[in-house]
């Protein structure tokens, strides 16, 4: 049934969102329901509907179910044009009311599509396959054996049955013990074939069965002993603020490193699972999970699972049906595990919250810490921040009363490492030209020495930053994007980390035809050279993007290094936050400066943040810690401050120079970033959006800087030009832009130029 004549024939409507990423159907389509599926069509399930003039089948959401009354005026006055469901997808749900509430929420925040938004929060993998016209099945089954005979009559069935033999006995006597195990688990623990199983079939003694299963993403080795450890002063007092908190607002916990903040989480999920809700624990890399996991595992056992996206689509979806069903209490993961599915969501937890892997660069481009508030006041829910480092717009929010505050000023064992800053340019003029300082060199040979272990941490990855001619200058850049290459020692090749293009490493200057072609810069490959060279014998692991790439690489390296498999382990910003490990007595930070030269305005802010995370790796067990930072700049005043380890007076020292540049938390902020293969026409048309925001800025809202090109100003063949508007008020700057672009672009060919706008962006460079 495609049209409607009479109004009679159905009295329900489906509100649908069809699944296409196209801002011309960002809307509301209303569809008959027919009587044969009016009792099993709820909101939130999937379906196939007629699309288009084709009416070609095709998927959606049901965001609401509706009266006539209800429907457009257009469709009433020509019940013709109302078309009926085909079919459902689901047998319940797939997205709750509250789900949808937040997508909805999410679209007008964001500015995208209501689909994007449901495709965040829906696992990935479901969806219905236009070829086979089939909805794609992410379950897993397999087949089971169970007895199909009361047990209490079993050893009268083995007495009487002289025709089964012995195999056939034990897997009878299997099936006592263990009811419901796999044919496969079976065959192997009682080394048989499927012989015994099937005559035992055929008797009627055994019943075959397929059974959904559930993909394993926690292993045993994760676990850990549990013994729940008395709360220090500064911990009793943050769960006391938390527990007794006159409302909702969220809260925030400025602890410094190993004052016990994942204690308070894990005792506030334990009020909540005493309260028969459940639990969300975001953490901001996926490094950070096996730990957390462990930690989360010896707590609460099965009740809790993980997800992130180095599982397989049959993995994440696993995890996201255990929540679903109730199954699992507790989900730990990256930022889209905030859209865990859980019916009864006590509280959202975020470590290190100040970290921006907690906002999506890809659409919709959402902040993870917004989602979670927003998504806790949709279903009375309590979110805690946590972070030794806090962002400043978090701090800034707690000093003016938007969230609640909690200090935890003091470690657990109360000792801080002792930190030293090494100046790299009077190393430079003692003639030392080693990447390590000489205090680096002799403290990793006394730590080597005490069998303890060390962390050296440089934020890049690869041999050396670029290679370069030292004869005629030449720098070997990447043709397509205007970056240099980088070199990987291992492969002996030049690689582009914005598009992966692959270069060979030259022997000869292309351009003067020089020998003199040499690497420059460094990185992590390089330190585990020179360390190779330094410390001969020395066992050391190293924790990149190129060593992690495999599934369940980042847990093997840590726990290889948790076991003391390796003294050193070399890393990049992975290794730089969350992670315990005791015998870590020294940390050293090769080149604390590449983040202060960003050209950001949240420079000292990440340079701050990064180094003191990293810091905090050092001394957390028995021995006092270490730390020395390489520096070219020992005078900035981010290093200043993570020297003295005050937080509080690098607060007020960034708040003020935000509040003198108008930068956020004083300000939003609006990035316009357009690219196009034409860089003149590129240019040309973002000079001509610049005028008209300034002929519609008259009244002086707005604060518009550019156009200017993009720090990496091409990428992958495609130019780059930005302009950043900021406003106070974030809804007009969002309607200044979009009025902007649509009324420049209806008299402008726009032809291959593409845009990329983000509100709030982490880096505006």
């Amino acid at each position: 049934m495609l049209g409607l004549t009479t109004q009679n024939k159905v009295s329900k409507f489906a509100s649908v969102v069809i699944a296409l990423a196209n801002k011309e159907v960002d809307k509301i389509f209303h569809y008959a329901i027919p009587d044969s599926l009016i009792t099993k069509l709820v909101i939130g399930m999937r379906v196939l509907v007629p699309f288009g003039f084709g009416n070609k089948t095709t998927e959606g959401y049901v965001a609401d179910i509706c009266e006539f009354d209800d429907l457009p005026e257009s469709l009433k006055t020509d019940k013709k044009k109302i078309k009926a469901v085909k079919e459902i997808l689901d047998l319940d749900a797939v997205i709750s009311y509250d789900l949808l509430q937040l997508a909805k929420w999410m679209r007008d925040k964001y500015y995208t599509s209501l689909y994007a938004c449901i495709k965040c929060i829906v696992p990935t993998g479901i969806s219905y396959n236009k070829e086979t016209a089939t909805a794609k099945n992410l379950e897993l089954t397999q087949n089971c054996v169970f007895l199909n005979v009361d047990p209490e009559t079993t050893d009268e069935l083995l007495a009487d049955n002289s025709t089964l033999n012995d195999k056939q006995k034990s897997v009878i006597y299997l099936l006592l013990e263990e009811d419901g195990l796999s044919v496969s688990d079976l065959k192997s623990l009682l080394k048989i074939s499927d012989s015994p199983v099937k005559t035992l079939e055929s008797k009627g003694i055994l019943k075959i069965e397929s059974v959904r299963v559930f993909r394993n993403t926690i292993f045993a080795d994760n676990k850990a002993p549990f013994v729940k450890p008395d709360l220090t002063k500064e911990q009793d007092a943050a769960l006391n603020i938390i527990q007794n908190r006159q409302d909702n607002r969220p809260v925030l916990i400025n602890g410094v490193t190993g004052s016990g903040k994942t204690e308070v989480y894990l005792q506030v999920i334990e009020d909540a699972l005493n309260s028969g809700k459940d639990a969300i624990m975001l953490v901001p890399e996926i490094a950070l999970t096996p730990q957390t996991v462990s930690v989360f595992i010896s707590r609460f056992g099965d009740q809790v699972s993980v997800t992130h996206s180095r599982q397989s689509i049959g993995e994440r979806y696993d995890q996201w049906k255990k929540a679903k069903e109730g199954l699992i209490k507790i989900i730990i993961g990256p930022r889209s595990a905030v859209f865990t599915p859980f019916s009864n969501l006590g509280v959202i937890i975020i470590d290190e919250e100040h970290e921006h892997t907690y906002k999506s660069e890809t659409t919709p481009k959402y902040c993870t810490k917004e989602v979670a508030i927003k998504r806790a006041e949709l279903e009375n829910a309590l979110v805690v921040l946590g972070s030794a480092t806090p962002s400043i717009e978090s701090y800034y929010s707690a000093k003016n009363g938007d969230f609640t505050l909690a200090n935890m000023t003091k470690r657990i064992n109360d000792k801080f490492p002792e930190i030293h800053i090494a100046d790299m340019c009077y190393e430079l003029a003692e003639g030392n030209k080693s990447i390590f300082s000489m205090t680096l060199k002799d403290s990793i040979a006394e730590t080597i020495a005490s069998g303890k272990q060390a962390i050296l941490f440089l934020n890049r990855r690869g041999f050396s930053t670029f290679v370069s001619c030292r004869k005629c200058g030449h720098v070997m850049m990447c043709d397509d994007c205007n970056v240099n290459y980088t070199y990987h020692k291992y492969t002996n090749e030049l690689i582009c980390h914005y598009c992966s293009k692959i270069a060979k490493n030259p022997t000869n200057c292309p351009v003067c035809g020089s020998k003199y072609i040499k690497h420059f810069g460094v990185g992590t490959q390089r330190i585990e050279q020179e360390l190779s060279e330094y410390f001969p014998g020395v066992s050391f692991l190293r924790m990149d993007m190129d060593t992690t790439s495999g599934k369940n690489s980042h847990d093997k390296i840590l726990s290889a290094f948790r076991a003391g498999e390796a003294q050193i382990l070399i890393g990049t910003q992975m290794i730089a936050k969350g992670l315990d490990f005791p015998n870590v007595t020294l940390v050293g930070v090769i080149a604390a400066d590449i983040s202060i030269h960003s050209g950001d305005f949240r420079s000292a802010e990440v340079t701050m943040q990064l180094l003191t995370q990293v810091a905090g790796r050092a001394g957390r067990g028995d021995t006092q810690g270490k730390v020395i930072i390489q520096t070219y700049m020992p005078e900035h005043y981010s290093i200043e401050y993570v020297k003295d380890g005050n937080y509080e007076a690098f607060y007020e020292h960034e708040i003020a120079l935000r509040r003198q540049m108008n930068y956020p938390p004083f300000t939003k902020v609006f990035s316009v970033m357009a690219s196009s293969e034409d860089e003149k026409k590129l240019i040309s048309f973002m000079f001509k959006l610049q005028s008209l925001m300034k002929y519609c800025n008259r009244k002086g809202l707005f604060e518009i800087l550019g156009p200017t090109p993009a720090s990496i100003s091409k990428i992958k063949k495609k130019y780059r030009y930005k302009i950043i508007v900021k406003c106070v008020d974030e809804e007009k700057l969002k309607s200044f832009i979009f009025f902007c672009i649509n009324k420049l672009t209806e008299t402008e060919e726009t032809g291959d130029i593409v845009f990329n706008l983000t509100l709030n962006p982490i880096f505006i460079t």
